[in-house]
């Protein structure tokens, strides 16, 4: 994962941003952006997106898996990511959270 990319979707970048969704990122991209952070997640069968934090012995629910996708592919279009940063944006999201993201310009209904 490159320097720029790091600096592109780093939640301070978006003050708009959900904690749920600076604890993502920071799970994805493995920096403590909040505390606590999220150690632990997947996707289950159904399709809902569940986390552990740091300081929990227990699973927590995130979301659906959908929701999940839509609010990636928004963020790495408003970090304004070049063709480079969203091949490893497409590849880290698939690696950490096993679910398939589509870059802008590709339709989503195939997955």
């Amino acid at each position: 994962m490159t320097q720029q990319l790091l600096i592109k979707l780093n939640p301070e970048r978006f003050p708009n941003m959900s904690l749920p969704m600076a604890a993502i990122m920071g799970y994805l991209l493995d920096q403590p952006y909040i505390t606590p952070t999220i150690v632990e997640m997947r996707i289950t069968p159904d399709g809902s997106v569940i986390g552990r934090t740091d300081d929990q012995m227990q699973n927590f629910y995130l979301g659906d898996e959908a929701e999940l996708r839509a609010n990636l592919r928004r963020l790495g279009m408003a970090a304004g990511l070049d063709a480079e940063e969203w091949t490893a944006y497409l590849a880290l999201a698939g690696r950490k959270l096993g679910t398939r993201l589509e870059a802008p310009g590709h339709s989503e209904s195939s997955i």
